[in-house]
């Protein structure tokens, strides 16, 4: 069943095409084996090895192949930022370098009078 899904067209405009490789956008079964891959692949790896590694807490929330982790202290975030597309290139998968980025984020007086940063995630802006 999963092949059949993996191997089905996608209707674009009119057209019809098939993937080479992975879930077609927009699938039905794309939400599916991302929750599946990445929960060995990204939650497992950071609850297991990287967590146990940190100066401060952290955590991360994730809903099929979106995420956000938090840190407490900078520099874990830094270390994870770098080592976060060798994780998931061990696995043949990519980050995608427009929506991959560190962001301050906090209460205003807390970040030595910078203005904290925003992030789109689930439709929603967090300030």
């Amino acid at each position: 069943m999963i092949s059949k899904w993996l191997n089905a067209g996608v209707l674009e405009q009119g057209g019809l095409t098939y993937p080479e490789a992975g879930t077609p956008q927009g699938g039905s079964i794309s939400p599916l084996l991302s929750n599946i891959y990445l929960h060995y692949v990204l939650d497992q790896w950071f609850a297991q090895e990287v967590k146990p590694r940190l100066r401060g807490s952290a955590f991360i929330v994730r809903f099929a192949d979106d995420a956000v982790m938090g840190f407490a202290v900078q520099e874990d975030a830094e270390k994870v930022f770098r080592v976060l597309p060798k994780r998931f290139g061990k696995y043949a998968l990519t980050i995608h370098p427009d929506k991959t980025r560190l962001v301050a984020f906090g209460r205003p007086s807390g970040t030595q009078g910078k203005r904290p940063g925003t992030f789109d995630f689930l439709g929603f802006t967090h300030y």
